[in-house]
């Protein structure tokens, strides 16, 4: 059982630094990327919290769970960003971009 909470950890590390890579290759920034890996440790408190508040334990359902999650922040935030990019190629701010990105794109 340690050795395959050890392998889902590293298994969860890998996939993030590979999502990482990959859409360093798909957006051509160093930038953009990392917004987007910012969403993780969001996510990451959530289901935290939410194995804290149903009373689960961490086992291997619950961290294939957590890789799932994660690649769902993920893809949700590759389309807000992917958003606010073509808000700021239409001549809108910063700011106005990232508002209504925020705004159009949100899923809960």
């Amino acid at each position: 059982m340690t050795d395959a909470y050890r392998q889902l950890f590293i298994g969860l590390a890998m996939s993030i630094t590979l999502i990482y890579l990959l859409i360093v290759v798909n957006f051509q920034s160093w930038l953009d990327p990392f917004v987007i890996i910012m969403a993780l440790p969001a996510a990451l408190a959530g289901i935290v919290w939410m194995l804290f508040l149903t009373f689960t334990t961490l086992s291997v359902p619950a961290l294939t769970g957590a890789i799932m999650c994660m690649g769902v922040a993920t893809a949700n935030s590759i389309l807000v960003v992917s958003f606010a990019r073509e808000e700021l190629s239409k001549g809108k701010d910063a700011l106005a971009a990232a508002l209504e990105a925020g705004g159009t794109r949100f899923r809960p």
